[in-house]
């Protein structure tokens, strides 16, 4: 991805880019054993970067504004079906999109959602007020004695 300076704007792909295309390593030696041990899982397919997934064959690496347009488009897109939380993760990931961030990005992007939070289910505050049941009652109407008999004490 490009700036308005010309100059190439880093991104989390761009170490993977670099090593794969090059063979060229970060300077800092803690970045650079990450990502010489992780570039088995991307592939660099005619300059575009690529992640090898489980459920699907390959994942196109996304990264910025794509982002938030693969996450919009998904959540509240054609269908508007404002799916949330790690449904809409597994949706990303179904459609063939990636991002190491896309775990942390669903919980603000939700919070942005007006409708979301308009139509939110509330369903952990309880209908009524809670009470306590504090008769015996439902041990005796089984007619059984859960201890026994005691000995007399003397």
């Amino acid at each position: 991805m490009t700036a308005s300076s010309g100059k190439t704007a880093d991104t989390w792909i761009t170490s993977y880019q670099r090593y794969l295309d090059d063979g060229l390593l970060l300077n800092e030696p803690t970045e650079a054993k990450v990502v010489k041990r992780n570039s088995g899982k991307y592939t660099m397919i005619n300059g575009n970067p690529f992640r090898h997934g489980y459920a699907c064959l390959i994942l196109i690496c996304v990264y910025g504004e794509q982002c938030t347009r693969v996450m919009s488009e998904l959540h509240e897109g054609i269908c508007e079906i404002h799916v949330e939380g790690r449904a809409l993760v597994l949706k990303v990931i179904r459609v063939g999109y990636y991002w190491p961030t896309m775990k942390e990005d669903r919980g603000s992007y939700m919070q942005r959602c007006e409708q979301c939070q308009k139509h939110v289910d509330w369903h952990h505050a309880p209908a009524e007020e809670l009470r306590s049941v504090y008769s015996p009652w439902p041990f005796n109407t089984w007619g059984i004695e859960i201890l026994g008999p005691f000995p007399l004490a003397t």
